[in-house]
């Protein structure tokens, strides 16, 4: 792993930090440093690869910035790398987190029921007085912040009592509800202060915001979200035939 690293390194052209920093990203992405493992300490990895400590770790100061590496308390540091999403297969972010082998949980910041808003009915067409189910969230990956989202969705869908913990398309599967088909919309934008501090990224760092509106097997729909995805953490994937 760190042999290959190594090579990558000699192959780089410029000054030592930035060929340090190009092998190092280039192994994260490709996975010749698999993700969720943390690597080698700083002496030995500093050894390994033939540089200062004091480059190496302004190098991994630099990967911290980009969300490839992070520091957690008594692993070291851990390559994160992005969590990919494909756009070729309905899951929520309890599936595709748990398939990297991560735990995922979230702060409830709101949960409340009331007749749907106006802006809602209008996206989903939802007559105007439907009990909705209102829930606001940061969800976490290891308990890292990954998203900010709000979802709207028809109180039938998920039940009376609903506390929003869990899954919310376990929930919505309990009641024969979940979306088997989604519109959705990706842009990338500038976080805004309040997103950024939820998601411990700096102020105007770039978020995927994600608003979808997913429907049941019948066309009734059953879900009006609106997400904020750290852009160092997550990409969207997918595959076209022609």
């Amino acid at each position: 792993m760190l042999t290959a690293v190594a090579e990558r390194l000699k192959d780089q052209q410029g000054p030592l930090s930035q060929r340090l920093r190009n092998a190092l990203v280039q192994s994260i992405k490709d996975g010749t440093l698999p993700s969720n493992r943390a690597l080698p300490s700083e002496r030995d990895l500093a050894l390994s690869l033939g540089v200062s400590r004091s480059t190496l770790r302004s190098c991994l100061k630099e990967l911290g910035d980009m969300g490839l590496v992070q520091t957690r308390h008594g692993a070291g540091t851990v390559v994160t790398a992005q969590i990919p999403k494909a756009l070729s297969r309905l899951s929520g972010f309890t599936e595709d987190i748990r398939a990297r082998g991560l735990t995922p949980t979230s702060d409830i910041l709101e949960c409340r029921t009331g007749p749907v808003s106006g802006e809602s009915a209008i996206h989903t067409g939802m007559p105007l007085g439907t009990p909705v189910l209102t829930l606001v969230r940061l969800r976490r990956a290891d308990g890292e912040a990954m998203s900010f989202e709000t979802a709207i969705v028809p109180l039938w869908a998920v039940g009376e009592g609903y506390d929003g913990t869990g899954s919310l398309y376990d929930r919505m599967d309990a009641h024969n509800a979940r979306p088997r088909r989604i519109l959705q919309t990706l842009e990338a934008v500038a976080a805004i202060e309040e997103i950024a501090d939820l998601l411990g990224i700096p102020y105007n760092a770039p978020v995927l915001r994600i608003g979808q509106v997913g429907y049941d097997a019948s066309g009734k729909a059953v879900e009006d979200a609106v997400s904020w995805y750290r852009g160092d953490r997550y990409k969207y994937v997918g595959e076209i035939e022609g």
